[in-house]
């Protein structure tokens, strides 16, 4: 009996020990079902963030503010016709996005939630990297993922081209494009769909670099005896053009010019106002910044002198007879970094790159230049005579009007030495991934 009484003592014991045993083990396996689920919602709201925010086109900006702001309102447009999400909880600032938490609702009754947080990121100098922090949450349990997100800049076509332009390129006579470092440097490119004979070279000219052309039915003419150093391509893939951003060069726009340029005249910082149309013939140092607003016609046909840069208002009206800038005179130009220290021209000195802005405008070129300290853009360029000297940057052309080199103009133009983001263009930049940055 005794026995039989020990024995049901340690079987029920052992009972006990095994029901306690597999309610632990139900518990730890409804933990990890729990743990699971949270990691599979947070990796949800990484997919989800990459999927509406990856290739986002979004500001060229160093700002913080202005990449949060971008990334709230195309958020706020992506999910306006959802019901996943109230989008008129979406918060931003300075700092970060912040998203209203996601709540899903499974048939047995228990619910995900998930939340979404996009911060600067504490390494990122430049305030263009952001943190994709997305946490998500089942029963009792909480997993939190992230991975990094960058902004990235289109490649600009003034690192692969000398001149490009999305008109024909007409080279005549002698003309020649070089480069000054490296052949490659007098490369050509034409992105017309105007005419098949995208660059048209006739006479004794020369290129020392590629010319290439867009059109896949495009031709590169030769006659005479003109002479292509590198190599000739058809078909190319369309480059990415810059737009042009006035704005970073008005507020040093303190001054207004009314004269008729007869008068030799010094303009530093000078508005010449539209329909002005100066013929500057007399000897015009120019300082600071040059702004031409349009329309207008202005020439320079005496000695000319340039520290800085010529930015021209971009027309309401697409007129090139009506807006265009002649250069006939000797001209001698420096970038804005040589300007002198005087309160005027603070934070001037940073804005490099640029020597002549002129959307919507044709600049036409029949005098010596010698050297130019900085890219030019414009809509129709003309060299012509003996007009030409050397570039530090390039030259673009916004439109598909035209691009005459003739005589014996000459373009040597030196890239190893240009700032690679002039100052007052504006390249695409978009959001992408940052490989490796996957964390949890």
């Amino acid at each position: 009996m005794l026995v039989t009484l020990l024995f049901l003592a340690i079987f029920a014991a052992m009972a006990v020990a095994l029901a306690g045993s597999a309610d632990m083990n139900m518990t730890m396996a409804r933990n990890r079902l729990s743990a699971q689920q949270a990691q599979a919602v947070a990796e949800m709201g990484l997919q989800l963030m990459q999927r509406h925010l990856g290739g986002l086109h979004v500001p060229a900006s160093d700002a913080a503010s202005d990449l949060h702001q971008a990334i709230a309102e195309h958020l706020e447009a992506s999910f306006a016709q959802s019901d996943m999400l109230d989008v008129g909880a979406i918060h931003w600032d300075s700092t970060r996005v912040i998203l209203p938490t996601v709540t899903v609702s499974r048939p047995d009754g228990r619910t995900a939630r998930l939340d979404v947080c996009i911060a600067a990121s504490g390494g990122a100098s430049d305030n263009t990297t952001v943190t994709i922090e997305s946490t998500g949450r089942f029963g009792s349990a909480a997993r939190r993922s992230s991975y990094n997100m960058t902004v990235q800049r289109g490649r600009s076509v003034l690192l692969d081209y000398g001149i490009a332009s999305k008109s024909p390129v007409h080279m005549s006579g002698t003309a020649r494009v070089t480069g000054v470092n490296r052949p490659d440097e007098g490369s050509v490119m034409s992105a017309t769909y105007s005419t098949s004979q995208a660059v048209r070279m006739v006479g004794d000219c020369y290129a020392s670099g590629d010319v290439a052309v867009v059109n896949p039915d495009g031709s590169v003419v030769q006659r005479g005896g003109a002479v292509i150093d590198g190599a000739t391509r058809v078909g190319v893939d369309e480059p990415e053009w810059p737009e042009v951003d006035a704005s970073v060069f008005l507020p040093f726009v303190t001054h207004t010019y009314w004269g008729r340029g007869t008068e030799d005249v010094v303009l530093s910082n000078v508005r010449i106002p539209a329909n002005t149309n100066p013929t500057f013939s007399g000897n015009v140092v120019i300082r600071g910044v040059l702004y031409v607003e349009s329309p207008n016609k202005v020439q320079f046909t005496g000695n000319t002198s340039v520290v800085g840069v010529i930015v021209c208002q971009e027309p309401a009206v697409d007129n090139l007879k009506t807006n265009n800038l002649h250069f006939s005179g000797n001209m001698s130009t420096s970038g804005v970094e040589n300007l002198p220290a005087d309160s005027q021209y603070d934070g001037l000195h940073e804005l490099t790159g640029s020597f002549l802005l002129a959307p919507g405008f044709s600049a036409r070129f029949t005098g010596n230049f010698n050297t130019i300290n900085g890219c030019m853009v414009g809509s129709r360029f003309d060299f012509e005579g003996g007009s030409g000297g050397h570039i530090t940057g390039g030259i673009v052309n916004l439109r598909d009007s035209d691009f005459q080199i003739s005589g014996d103009a000459w373009l040597a133009i030196d890239r190893d030495n240009a700032n690679p983001n002039p100052a007052g263009l504006r390249s695409s930049c978009r959001l992408v991934c940052v490989s490796g940055s996957y964390s949890e």
